[in-house]
């Protein structure tokens, strides 16, 4: 009795000790393959900060040949994924082949990466912005936004027909306004009480979005206001819409007259060569007469005024890259958001100079530039890698 007690003993701490071994081996396991679809996402985000240095020095080089032509694009847009898709009409020998190299390949995790344009979308922090024009612009595209929504979706009119969502474009601006003092009127600080209560934070913080995430805290957001919003705006916008790149959201938030029949001309012609191509811009001018010219001979009445809408046709400057990684069923994936600063308060300041000489129309005299000159007004293209505003791992 007593060796059979003590072997169901031993028995017993046999099999504790082989589950808590199982338990352990497992969770680490996981852990390294965590750690490899981590490193697998990381690479493809190095590929892909490799490919928008590659085009912007391909921009640079060729963009005044090449013109609008989207042929560069294709270095950036094109998804890319590791190991190589395999195409079903390629020979066995060389389906042999590809899997070889892959197998001797050092990259035994897997990634898929794509790269997006984020500038081509409304900034929430042009509220802000030094300039009155794109303060003005900004509000007012919001603003149609949700005039746009009533009227295409009856049951968001029911529910929200007497609200101001002027007022709420109002809050938003002045979570960023350093002024103590609302838009609306009153103290903006006022309808923070509660949150005010709960954090040691204070808001609203009087200062420009950091991320998206942050709309949320605004007073009189909601998740129906928010959940229309994301798809259209961004804090890394280039001051400016892009008729070229612009997604069909925020094509349609540029005027309350525009339709979904009209949104598609627009994209139509500008991704066919045969129904004209790209849209032109103004370089002189934030506009685009073509696009309204063209908006117009669509049947669409505009009801506000399209001198007002900041517009630009020049090539993609800020990039949204999200990169995922995945080893024996872990996944890890990565987001990050490139933008060009130079550019970009390079643009805010010929609104904000151009409003200046609007106020003092005394003309100043300033030589004229010779060709030398001109040839050589390219922005050079910053050294190292380009450069990252965010980054998020998860």
């Amino acid at each position: 009795m007593v060796a059979i007690s003590a072997l169901m003993l031993i028995m017993y701490f046999a099999m504790e000790v082989s589950y808590e071994s199982n338990v352990e081996y497992i969770v680490n396991a996981q852990s390294l393959n965590r750690v490899k679809a981590y490193y697998a996402a990381k690479s493809g985000m190095q590929l892909s900060l490799l490919r928008i240095k590659i085009y912007q020095q391909a921009q640079s080089q060729l963009g005044a040949q090449l013109g609008d032509s989207p042929m560069l694009d294709q270095i950036w847009q094109f998804p890319f994924a590791w190991p190589l898709p395999v195409p079903p009409e390629m020979s066995a020998v060389d389906k042999d082949s590809f899997a070889k190299v892959v197998k001797e390949s050092s990259m035994d995790a897997s990634y898929i990466v794509t790269i997006e344009d984020e500038g081509s979308k409304i900034d929430l922090n042009d509220l802000n912005s030094p300039s009155k024009y794109l303060r003005e612009a900004t509000k007012q595209q919001l603003v149609n936004i949700f005039e746009q929504k009533k009227k295409d979706d009856e049951e968001f009119q029911r529910k929200y027909s007497n609200f101001n969502f002027e007022e709420l474009v109002n809050n938003i601006a002045d979570w960023q306004s350093d002024k103590s003092e609302s838009l609306n009127g009153g103290a903006k600080s006022a309808k923070y009480g509660d949150l005010n209560r709960d954090t040691q934070d204070y808001y609203p913080p009087n200062r420009a979005f950091r991320t998206m995430a942050e709309l949320h805290l605004v007073a009189g957001m909601e998740d129906d206001f928010y959940d229309l919003l994301e798809p259209r705006i961004t804090i890394y916008g280039m001051k400016g819409i892009n008729p070229n790149l612009a997604s069909k959201e925020v094509l349609k938030s540029l005027d309350p007259a525009m339709t979904d029949e009209a949104v598609a001309e627009i994209i139509k012609r500008r991704s066919s060569e045969e129904e004209g191509g790209p849209f032109k811009c103004d370089q002189k001018e934030p506009k685009s007469p073509d696009f309204w010219d063209f908006v117009a001979s669509r049947g669409v009445r505009v009801l506000g005024n399209p001198d007002q809408i900041p517009m630009t046709c020049e090539k993609v400057m800020n990039f949204k890259i999200r990169s995922t990684g995945e080893f024996a069923g872990a996944t890890r994936e990565i987001i990050a958001i490139v933008m060009d600063l130079n550019r970009t308060a390079k643009k805010v300041k010929s609104y904000v100079d151009k409003e200046k000489a609007q106020a003092n129309p005394t003309p100043t005299p300033t030589p004229s530039p010779t060709p030398q000159q001109n040839a050589n007004q390219k922005d050079p293209i910053p050294k190292g890698a380009p450069r990252v505003v965010y980054w998020s791992e998860r």
